[in-house]
């Protein structure tokens, strides 16, 4: 077919060269592999030693009340002194550390409050809430161990099994919740990541379709009319061959960001390439689209500019759409990026492929419209004066 031979004709010029495979392919998916490892290492937990010199019991249920938070790395430094383990923050092995002390559960059942040690480098958003945590757990057996205090009948043998009975009692929650219906997971609320790659995925495609303007620009399409071959098969092979270098370049970063940089954004490589492919459909539709609305290369680059940024920006690639006004949450809906941001949300959410249907038909709607369009208005007659 003559769209296949136009197809790997694209692809020869993409990546046929030496130039060309490092430059269009591996740079570009290496740079990018690169910032996704470094932005997932930000996002790792931080570690928490916590020293436990406690006796009693209490000093064991601070620090399971810790280690439940899932914001930290706790980390247990069974034997170290209060020196020990503030040495560790100085030399940069842990993010913090907790000193439990030895008279922990007695000055809280005499009615003291023996608040834990908290070492740390500087005062950060994190840490501080591992402060605010520590207090309130500190207040709340301090309060627990009032209560049984003033308990009538009750002498100081029977008191710390009465506390730890209650404190059993205040860990099963009265209110339950049920998941039901819409599975939602972490991307929406922090989608940067997945934002900077959407992101890369349109910029490439945006480099495959120049080689079309090219084309144009330098009467290549106009002798390709010419010839013995339908209008449907030059849009449909330039189409292709976009496709492939995009898919390419796809695998290429998801391998190296899954399996060399070790990033987990809580989909698994298949259900990610399912809708970074989907989306990269929508992507070559886009900027089909555009291309067909300007006379050169020159043009398609500021347009690209025009459109790529503030789409991203406006779909929620960057920050939550919830932090926009109500019109650009609206406006959001006509843009892919929307889309696959929620399709890899419900994905991450314990969704599966069924449960993003919806997402996935509506980028499918995108390229078919896009690229009729683009196909449409993409003639050799447009030239640049």
């Amino acid at each position: 077919m003559p769209s296949i031979a136009i197809a790997i004709q694209l692809i020869k010029r993409t990546v046929g060269s030496r130039r060309g495979l490092f430059l269009n392919m591996l740079l570009p998916a290496i740079l990018l592999s690169v910032l996704t490892g470094l932005l997932s290492a930000q996002g790792q937990q931080a570690v928490i030693v916590v020293a436990n010199a406690d006796a009693g019991e209490l000093g064991s249920y601070l620090t399971a009340a810790l280690a439940r938070e899932e914001l930290y790395d706790v980390r247990e430094a069974s034997g170290a002194s209060d020196e020990d383990v503030k040495q560790q923050v100085l030399d940069g092995k842990a993010d913090a550390a907790v000193y439990i002390p030895s008279d922990y559960t007695v000055s809280l059942l005499e009615g003291k409050h023996v608040p834990a040690a908290l070492y740390r480098m500087n005062v950060q958003l994190w840490n501080a809430s591992l402060a605010t945590t520590l207090e309130a757990e500190t207040m709340k057996l301090s309060a627990s161990a009032g209560m049984v205090a003033r308990a009538e009948g009750v002498d100081k043998e029977q008191m710390l099994p009465l506390l730890q009975k209650l404190l059993a009692a205040q860990e099963k929650p009265v209110v339950t919740t049920k998941h039901v219906g819409m599975k939602l997971g972490t991307i929406l609320s922090n989608p940067i990541m997945i934002g900077i790659l959407l992101m890369f995925v349109m910029m490439l495609v945006s480099q495959s379709i120049g080689f079309v303007m090219e084309d144009r620009e330098l009467r290549t399409m106009a002798r390709m009319y010419t010839a013995p071959v339908r209008a449907i098969d030059i849009s449909l092979g330039n189409f292709l061959g976009s496709m492939a270098v995009g898919t390419l370049q796809l695998v290429i970063v998801l391998s190296l960001t899954y399996f060399v940089f070790q990033y987990d954004p809580g989909v698994s490589y298949g259900y990610m390439l399912i809708v970074l492919e989907f989306f990269l459909l929508a992507a070559v539709g886009l900027t089909t689209a555009i291309a067909g609305l300007v006379r050169d290369s020159r043009q398609l680059t500021q347009m690209n500019n025009l459109v790529i940024m503030p789409s991203c920006m406006v779909s929620g690639c960057f920050f939550p759409l919830s932090m926009l006004p109500t019109f650009m949450q609206k406006l959001a809906n006509f843009l892919p990026q929307k889309w696959a941001l929620q399709a890899i949300d419900r994905l991450g959410g314990g969704g599966s492929v069924a449960d993003i249907g919806l997402q996935l038909a509506i980028l499918l709607l995108f390229a078919a419209v896009l690229i009729a369009f683009g196909s449409a208005v993409l003639r050799p007659s447009k030239l640049s004066r």
